[in-house]
């Protein structure tokens, strides 16, 4: 028997089905085509500092990686870090600088490859235009709508003139719509889904991770200390802009829970999301047959889509603590906490100082590595969706507070990863003290000495938001206090972040 929830999936997929044979039926269109960009960011950069742009191709996650460093640097030369007097004194007077290349950026990237929240994965050039990719990568989304840190960090740049106001009101359109887009056209009833309505592991927690973004903003506006942010909003205003109110989003969140309820494997410590037979078999007409889920083996999981799922059960037990009603929230923000904490503790133990297995497998004694490769990328979005910004570890005043509380030890855990990984990264990810692209998972040797940006831009991102979570750095105000090996580190640390962020900016066109 099929339980409430398949049968309404299977009603609210139906009619999406009829619309993907139609559509299969049509004359491909010619590709769009758009004038070049202000600024070209490249895919990689080489020996001599110039871009490569991989088969003449830019891609939205280069450009949302490089914000994403440019933040990082912009928001941490203040005082007590990168422009301390202990280390870079003179970087404070340029952070209006920095934030307002972010928002050139921001402008560039939003009006180029954002149509109303649907982000185009890359366009490639054509004659003196760009064919644009009408297809859709959800991958991007999870830290693409990271973006809302530099609006959350606005207060930091309120002796620049002009930059608080700008910070807080220009990038709206591309803080909100990709978000609202996801809501609007990537999911029902619980599930997320690709564009072709299929549903594996990538779609439910790159969809889940972004909508982060938006949970983020109602628990903001909630909290008491968000008076100065979100909170500034009034209720109805807020709703208006995200397009779904707290209470809209309590309601989401308890969808996504029960589909992801029926879908936990308790021996494997994952999401299946193949072994509901009825999600994938059966539900269409033989003309109309649509696969509801694609993956052969459900257990073995992209390893940025394990970081985007923890990151999503966080926004998903916040909401539901912060706005949901009754026992059933309750009792679903209590379970999607003890999932996420088992999720994180298997992948732990494969844990090494050069990173983490691009694939897992998930299984009754534990997860194995499923791919013999370290994508350095794919580690440092893991990393980075730990304590990055509205990550699993950030708790404050009247959230679920369920790591602090019950598990304070996954917090140590997470310090020591931190630690692990970015102490790693100098000693196995690096040549010429610039970041490799992949590296051997058994060994660490170097397999791919690319440096890719979006690699570049994530280590920057990762480190600037990890580094203090361990023991082994710390920050340039302290460093007359500490022993002289934590600040040798530190400072190997603030310089690498520096030379990433330079090395990137240097090779935009």
């Amino acid at each position: 028997m099929k339980s409430p929830i398949t049968k309404l999936i299977i009603l609210s997929l139906f009619m999406w089905a009829l619309v993907l044979t139609v559509s299969a039926c049509e004359t491909p269109e010619e590709p769009e085509l758009s004038d070049p960009p202000e600024m070209l960011i490249p895919y990689a950069v080489d020996a001599d500092g110039n871009g490569v742009f991989d088969q003449e191709r830019i891609y939205a996650e280069d450009y949302s990686n490089t914000m994403h460093a440019v933040f990082m640097i912009a928001g941490n030369s203040r005082a007590s870090q990168l422009g301390s007097e202990n280390y870079r004194p003179e970087l404070p007077e340029g952070m209006g600088d920095r934030a307002q290349q972010w928002l050139d950026m921001v402008r560039v990237t939003d009006g180029f490859f954002n149509s109303s929240g649907r982000i185009s994965p890359w366009f490639q050039e054509s004659g003196e235009q760009f064919a644009k990719d009408g297809g859709l990568d959800l991958s991007v989304y999870p830290h693409l709508v990271y973006s809302y840190h530099m609006h959350h960090r606005s207060g930091r740049f309120e002796d620049f003139d002009g930059m608080y106001d700008a910070l807080n009101i220009e990038p709206a359109n591309y803080l909100v719509s990709p978000g609202r887009y996801l809501l609007d056209n990537h999911y029902a009833d619980g599930f997320f889904f690709h564009d072709d309505g299929t549903i594996d592991h990538e779609s439910m927690s790159y969809g889940l991770g972004g909508i982060h973004g938006h949970i983020y903003a109602w628990v903001v506006w909630a909290k008491p200390d968000g008076a100065d942010n979100m909170g500034m909003i009034d209720e109805e205003r807020l709703t208006a802009w995200l397009g779904y109110s707290k209470e809209d989003i309590a309601g989401i969140a308890l969808e996504t829970a029960t589909v992801l309820n029926e879908a936990w494997d308790d021996e494997a410590g994952i999401y299946d999301f193949t072994q509901n037979e009825s999600w994938s078999t059966g539900v269409m007409p033989s003309s109309t047959v649509l696969s509801l889920v694609t993956e052969t083996d459900g257990k073995t999981w992209n390893l940025d889509a394990v970081g985007a799922m923890i990151r999503g059960h966080k926004a998903l037990y916040d909401a539901l603590y912060m706005f949901g009603e009754g026992d059933e929230s309750a009792e679903a923000a209590q379970q999607l906490f003890d999932r996420a904490a088992i999720m994180f503790e298997r992948v732990m133990p494969l844990a090494r100082e050069w990173g983490l297995p691009e694939r897992i497998t998930f299984g009754s004694n534990g997860a194995s590595a499923a791919s013999d490769e370290v994508d350095v990328y794919h580690s440092f979005q893991f990393l980075n969706h730990l304590g990055g910004g509205y990550g699993w570890d950030r708790e404050r005043d009247e959230t679920a507070g369920f790591l602090g509380d019950q598990r304070p030890d996954l917090k140590d855990a997470i310090g020591e990863l931190s630690d692990l990984m970015l102490q790693g990264a100098f000693t196995h990810l690096m040549q010429d003290d610039r970041i490799v692209s992949r590296v051997s998972y058994e060994d660490g040797s170097v397999t791919d000495a690319t440096t890719r940006v979006s690699t570049a831009g994530m280590f920057v991102t990762a480190a600037g938001n990890m580094y203090r979570k361990g023991s082994a750095f710390d920050r340039a105000s302290d460093w007359p206090d500490l022993d002289e090996e934590t600040v040798e580190r530190s400072r190997m640390l603030y310089d690498s972040m520096i030379s990433h962020h330079d090395l990137i900016m240097g090779a935009i066109r």
